[in-house]
């Protein structure tokens, strides 16, 4: 039986915004993710049994050097969500909004809300 797998991201940010900070954690996820599934996993595999290490190394750096975001981006597009999140949630207003509704008036406060 397959085990429950629970997802979590824990942040502490004391100069980023927190929301900000957790949408780059999310898209960071979603990009390491996909550069994951970009690996060979049958040539990794011969790498290993034939122990050539730097070959096998320089696989993984493949995959993880390449720019996926194009990708991120659409594949968010076809579920209807905001290609660019960030660029989404600043001109959502969404940040100056809840500060405003939690009555601060120092500009700090907009990186916490």
């Amino acid at each position: 039986m397959p085990h429950a797998v629970a997802y979590m991201i824990d942040q502490s940010h004391n100069l980023k915004g927190k929301i900000e900070a957790m949408i780059q954690s999310v898209v960071a996820a979603q990009e390491l993710y996909l550069k994951a599934a970009l690996v060979d996993r049958e040539k990794l595999a011969e790498l290993q049994q034939d122990c050539e290490l730097v070959a096998a190394e320089e696989l993984y750096r493949g995959a993880f050097w390449c720019d996926v975001r194009p990708l991120t981006r659409a594949w968010r597009e076809a579920r209807g969500l905001p290609a660019d999140p960030l660029e989404a949630l600043r001109t959502s207003g969404y940040v100056e909004r809840a500060a405003e509704e939690r009555g601060s008036r120092s500009s700090a406060v907009g990186s916490y809300a």
